[in-house]
């Protein structure tokens, strides 16, 4: 009887201890290799202009403040996004179909943004970071899907 009482006291002193160890930090990131920042040049106390402005045909133009448009897009959808730590990836091309079932037409097409989003608890920790594709029309932005693959969605550069 006695070993059973050691035992339960060995395993809930154990218990204790091992509640104490703090979680591991997640790791943000949107796998393209880290934050990639936008070139923007200075002009004498004017607001930034982009060196390389980027203007397709069939896509439209490319978005320059798609950092800015992200984080107050996602302020409003998801809980502490005021809060969150962004990760942003390089626009690019990419356009959506509408499905085999709608015709397989062209819906959308324009730039695509890749973000990972790490949200706070109400503690402060950060969640392991989700993945957001955000779809931008100019510098408007149009949708966002959960996660980096979607079957109708296409990008066009790699």
């Amino acid at each position: 009887m006695k070993i059973l009482v050691k035992i339960a006291l060995l395993g809930s002193i154990s218990g204790v201890f091992l509640g104490c160890v703090p979680a591991p930090k997640p790791q943000i990131g949107i796998g393209l290799g880290g934050l990639i920042s936008q070139q923007v040049k200075r002009v004498s106390n004017s607001l930034p202009v982009a060196e390389n402005r980027v203007v397709d045909r069939e896509y439209g133009a490319k978005p320059l403040h798609y950092m800015n448009a992200i984080r107050s897009y996602f302020t409003n959808k998801i809980p502490r996004g005021g809060l969150s730590k962004y990760k942003y990836g390089e626009p690019k091309r990419a356009y959506k179909k509408e499905g085999f079932a709608f015709g397989g037409d062209i819906s959308w097409r324009g730039w695509l943004v890749e973000t990972s989003i790490a949200t706070p608890t109400r503690t402060g920790r950060l969640l392991t970071p989700k993945p957001y594709m955000v779809l931008f029309s100019g510098e408007q932005i149009v949708e966002h899907i959960l996660g980096y693959s979607h079957k109708l969605i296409t990008k066009v550069d790699p």
